[in-house]
């Protein structure tokens, strides 16, 4: 057994549970997280996002590397405008309902409580997805120039990425969930701030992301 086959799960794990704490990946499930901070539930956004981001890089990584073949660029380029546009979108959706529910409670008079509108939980799934597909080609080119000789050394990176990848956003998910429900106890105001804030970063990443695809056509 070389040095190659004892590092390389390790780093795979290490490298995806790295890779889930980007700003857009964090950006895009936090949007989640602030409408259903209950601990549980936020954790099972981050398990989603998760499933979603994993599947989508092992199914397209495992063809890509198996066909020996590599996205175009301007397919790439397309797949992260998307990204961006999702999160201007998740950000505009949730500045909407926060500025739906302080409208509701200054209607119903000041013991009004905000409630959580309900949305499908497959949301964070598809998002998961989406962000998968566009980080696909870049992890692909890489592994391809590690793993030249053996393609199932590289579908086995790709499984052990999508685990670390799960586990730590599920685990930044259950912490992000934390904070908003005690907050939302606490302080509601607060909550309605960090939501807000969340709202307007997750725009502003999603504007950015469209910017630099956009740029680097």
């Amino acid at each position: 057994m070389d040095s190659l086959d004892v590092l390389a799960p390790a780093a795979a794990l290490v490298a995806g549970f790295a890779h889930a704490l980007e700003p857009d990946h964090m950006a895009a499930v936090t949007t989640f997280v602030s409408r259903r901070p209950r601990p549980l539930q936020a954790a099972g956004f981050g398990l989603r996002w998760g499933a979603g981001h994993a599947g989508a890089i092992v199914v397209v990584g495992c063809v890509l590397i198996a066909l020996r073949v590599r996205l175009p660029d301007g397919v790439a380029r397309g797949l992260e405008f998307g990204v961006g546009a999702m999160l201007l979108g998740l950000g505009l959706w949730l500045l909407w309902s926060v500025l739906h529910d302080r409208a509701h409670r200054l209607a119903a008079g000041a013991d009004a409580h905000s409630h959580p509108h309900p949305h499908g939980g497959r949301g964070s799934l598809w998002v998961g997805m989406a962000h998968g597909l566009s980080g696909t080609a870049p992890l692909v080119a890489a592994l391809s120039a590690s793993f030249s000789g053996s393609p199932l050394r590289a579908a086995g990176y790709l499984l052990l990425f999508g685990v670390g990848t799960t586990l730590a956003m599920a685990l930044y998910a259950l912490a992000a969930g934390l904070v908003f429900d005690r907050a939302a106890h606490r302080a509601p105001a607060l909550a309605g701030t960090l939501r807000a804030l969340t709202a307007v970063g997750s725009a502003a990443i999603g504007v950015l992301w469209m910017v630099n695809a956009a740029g680097a056509a």
